[in-house]
């Protein structure tokens, strides 16, 4: 586990692009999932995110086998992005990233936003220990949408 440094922003686009196109066919139109990747992992906005030190990646032998986008709000830690690499064993691989991410803040819960319907990611956060709260209806490029906000309790 390491933060990201600018010569991973590539790596990381690549592997976020792999996971929405996976994650949200049905869910949402392919305009809004290429505008989704364009705002949040074009070059500009990662190169942002890793100043911000808020990109941690999980990796062996230079091969990024995952990566998480988080950061401290005031109440408790948000999750914005995980992915991992399905080959590398993805819940081994998300389980220290959300380890890293608990570690940000000992003494917050951690919330993820999750499109309802993403049965494989509920599923996940689900066998993680996060236990789901309250929906909320939002508009992402144009599109109406359904999130349901996920709860990690304090350790």
């Amino acid at each position: 586990m390491r933060r990201a440094g600018r010569g991973d922003v590539v790596a990381i686009g690549r592997m976020a692009d792999a996971a929405h196109w996976a994650a949200y066919p049905g869910l949402l139109e392919p305009a809004t999932i290429a505008a989704l990747l364009r705002r949040d992992f074009s070059p500009g906005s990662l190169r942002r995110r890793v100043l911000e030190g808020r990109l941690i990646l999980a990796e062996e032998t230079g091969r990024l086998l995952g990566f998480v986008d988080a950061f401290v709000e005031a109440d408790h830690i948000r999750l914005a992005t995980l992915a991992a690499d399905s080959e590398a064993g993805d819940t081994a691989v998300g389980s220290h990233l959300l380890e890293a991410v608990r570690a940000l803040a000992p003494g917050l819960p951690v919330s993820a936003d999750v499109v309802l319907g993403c049965l494989p990611l509920e599923a996940y956060l689900e066998a993680q220990g996060f236990v789901p709260g309250e929906t909320l209806e939002t508009t992402l490029f144009g599109q109406q949408i359904v999130e349901r906000r996920w709860w990690l309790a304090l350790a």
